[in-house]
């Protein structure tokens, strides 16, 4: 049952009493909020009568707010009975439970006073807190999702991610690449570069359409896509000096790095591409000098 809705009539008992509850069962409602110990006679009258008010008040203020297309039908019926079951003043559902046949855990996020994340057999519980909600992966997650409130009208806090991370991630991709692991990676890549590019956050549907999009293409294809991204970004996100600065030093390592290990398929393709982007930063210096 849920106690807002008790907490809600107890505050405002004057407009209740004597229309639709009691003083003795807005009494007892009080008690079994404070859980404070309720006699059997004021059990069973709590669970005959009280119960079934306060269960018909939550039916109609009821609401489901769905920000999103495509979502598979039986999916959303779903997310409504979790989202009931789970019983919060302020949750919703996203991620690849509403839209793909197949999917890993179902990701349920819940607005409260502070951050925290626990799992619950299939079920990934986050919580967050309502400013949460202007982060790019929280923001991304709210826009494709059913939810039990209105999702705020907010501007998402987009801010550039430190080079460090682009070539960490850029490095991370073209080995999954690769290795044909699951690739991950590669839309956290479309995620940045839409972001630091394009100055949108996509939602969390757009990101998974782009990325299988990439994924059914041939590895040279993947890696001609992700370098693509990866060159903007860094032209782009940082003034030309600094990449170039940035680039010299990482590049020498890199070629230390391809002359050590005989597995370096990987690094040779980081190598090129670096390369260039150094050599188009100087050009660039170059022609302003």
């Amino acid at each position: 049952m849920n106690q807002n809705t008790c907490k809600i009539v107890i505050m405002n008992k004057e407009k209740f009493i004597p229309h639709l509850f009691t003083k003795k069962q807005v009494e007892i409602m009080d008690r079994y909020i404070q859980k404070k110990q309720l006699t059997n006679t004021e059990k069973t009258y709590f669970y005959t009568t009280i119960k079934k008010k306060i269960e018909a008040l939550q039916a109609l203020k009821e609401e489901w707010h769905i920000t999103a297309k495509n979502i598979i039908p039986e999916r959303v019926e779903q997310a409504k009975k979790i989202l009931k079951e789970i019983n919060k003043e302020k949750a919703f559902i996203s991620g690849s439970f509403l839209y793909a046949k197949e999917y890993n855990d179902i990701d349920i996020f819940i607005i409260g006073k502070k951050r925290k994340q626990y799992r619950e057999g299939n079920k990934n519980f986050i919580l967050i807190t309502e400013k949460d909600l202007a982060l790019p992966i929280f923001y991304s997650c709210s826009q494709y999702c059913v939810a039990n409130f209105t999702i705020p009208k907010i501007r998402p806090i987009i801010k550039r991610d430190e080079m460090d991370e682009f070539l960490l991630s850029y490095q991370l991709a073209i080995n999954e690449i690769l290795d044909n692991d699951e690739q991950k990676t590669i839309r956290y890549i479309v995620l940045l570069y839409h972001m630091n590019i394009k100055g949108e956050v996509l939602d969390s549907y757009e990101a998974y359409n782009i990325f299988q999009d990439i994924k059914k293409k041939s590895k040279e294809e993947k890696i001609k896509i992700v370098n693509n991204m990866i060159k903007e970004l860094l032209l782009n996100a940082f003034s030309k000096r600094y990449t170039y600065e940035i680039l010299i030093n990482f590049n020498k390592r890199l070629e230390k790095n391809i002359q050590e290990y005989k597995k370096n398929d990987g690094l040779i393709i980081y190598h090129t591409l670096l390369e260039e982007v150094k050599n188009e930063c100087r050009r660039n210096q170059e022609a302003i000098v």
